[in-house]
């Protein structure tokens, strides 16, 4: 059996670093894919998928400095977890996916000083 993401895409905010209860750092991305193709009309169509990307250990660290817009590759292993959510006295359960970076890459130039992290695999 096999679990692995790869994506190519750019992020649609700046990296957001944060602390586990277990106090282990890590990194949430919110990162956007893009498909085109041709419809019966011959008119091009194209549909955005939004992706929930973790980085943990040393490589949150390259993570907390990418920017929105920036072009990435990684990758990773999908995974879900459930959640409930009260609306009205109603409870809801959710299944949630979520990619774990194991290593990303960043495609466009960063617009900040020289970076020396390279974002090499995490595992």
């Amino acid at each position: 059996m096999f679990n692995k993401v790869i994506l190519i895409g750019r992020l649609g905010q700046n990296a957001e670093a944060k602390t586990a209860q277990n106090s282990k750092e890590y990194v949430t991305l919110s990162l956007a894919t893009q498909e085109s193709w041709k419809n019966d009309r011959g008119d091009y169509e194209n549909r955005t998928e939004w992706h929930r990307v973790y980085a943990w250990s040393h490589l949150s660290k390259f993570a907390s400095t990418l920017q929105k817009g920036q072009l990435i590759t990684l990758e990773g292993k999908l995974k879900y977890r459930e959640v409930e959510e009260d609306v009205e006295g109603v409870t809801f359960k959710h299944r949630i996916a979520e990619i774990h970076a194991i290593s990303m890459k960043r495609l466009s130039k960063i617009e900040a000083a020289d970076d020396p992290l390279d974002g090499a695999g995490d595992e």
